[in-house]
């Protein structure tokens, strides 16, 4: 309840109207959480920044140049969802909290059973646009976000107050090691081509409006090699977490690269790519064990995300060599 006297505040202080409802929770976000509000002047999605992941010294710098990219890429034609600026601001603060605000759009993202190999080709094609706009002086506001430091299972192993996921990462932690370091040289590599891009372009950060994409949440970017993303938009819109049709990561990768997209660093950027998935994992390592965690409901949500993240790693280790001989 403290969210939504929060949220009914926000509405008031940006002079978006009289609240009509009691904001309604949208759920299916991983780090941020939304909600939708409606008030006599229209539809908004808000989008309650995470409180543990705002404390980090980067944070704001990094939601702030996100909105910039977002900005941007939609005036050269990606097709994308900024956030409204309000008070000649994109974030928003109520009592130490912050926010996002939206128009609310009706899009959904789509499930894995209704993926075809249209919808590959599309967020294909808004991928290769996107890495061709030059941000001119934003480059110099960024960097590779990659961390190039072996993760200490371990420590985490130490923390963990869950038995099950303790052995599950004990288990796992010699091949993890290994994986790590492969992962890190391959960055090493292929981090002197790199372009600012969304980086997190997954099924729930596209929405679907009359089979149009629409690119959301940002929140992620930064620098990054662009076969790198390319390989994981590709594995996510291939059925990557579920499941692995070759057919669809063959049509994303040659729509990609017939949109003139660079695929140079292909076979080290699929090793590159575990960085990013261990990245992920380790995250939701630390929502487990306390350590960047708000409530209960996250570190619920950090336990699910540890073991379907470690699946995804074995999944994406073992389909690797089909997307090599590709």
């Amino acid at each position: 309840m403290e969210e939504v006297n929060i949220i009914e505040k926000l509405i008031k202080e940006c002079n978006l109207g009289e609240m009509l409802e009691i904001p309604k929770r949208v759920f299916g976000g991983l780090l941020n959480r939304m909600y939708q509000v409606k008030t006599n002047n229209g539809i908004y999605a808000i989008k309650f920044l995470n409180p543990e992941v705002m404390k980090r010294p980067t944070a704001m710098q990094r939601h702030l140049f996100a909105e910039k990219v977002s900005n941007l890429a939609k005036e050269k034609g990606v097709s994308c969802l900024p956030a409204k600026i309000i008070n000649d601001k994109t974030i928003q603060e109520v009592d130490g909290y912050y926010f996002l605000l939206f128009d609310w759009i009706d899009g959904k993202a789509i499930s894995d059973e209704e993926l075809d190999l249209e919808k590959c080709e599309k967020v294909a094609r808004e991928l290769a646009k996107l890495h061709k706009i030059d941000f001119g002086s934003l480059k110099n506001e960024t960097e590779l976000h990659y961390e190039k430091t072996e993760i200490d299972w371990d420590f985490y192993v130490e923390k963990l107050p869950n038995e099950k996921l303790r052995e599950l990462v004990n288990k796992n932690k010699g091949k993890f090691d290994e994986l790590d370091k492969r992962s890190i040289e391959a960055l090493k590599i292929i981090e002197k081509n790199t372009v600012i891009s969304h980086s997190d372009l997954d099924l729930p950060n596209v929405l679907w409006q009359e089979n149009k994409p629409i690119l959301i949440d940002w929140e992620s970017v930064g620098m990054i090699n662009p076969t790198m993303e390319l390989i994981d938009a590709a594995w996510n819109w291939s059925g990557g977490l579920n499941y692995f049709d070759i057919e669809k990561f063959k049509v994303f990768i040659e729509t990609y690269e017939k949109n003139s997209g660079d695929i140079s660093d292909f076979e080290k950027a699929i090793e590159a790519n575990f960085k990013a998935k261990f990245g992920w994992l380790e995250y939701n390592l630390k929502r487990v064990c306390g350590i960047e965690c708000i409530d209960e409901e996250e570190k619920n949500l950090g336990e699910k995300e540890v073991v379907r993240s470690i699946d995804e790693i074995h999944k994406f280790e073992y389909y690797t060599q089909f997307m090599k001989k590709f």
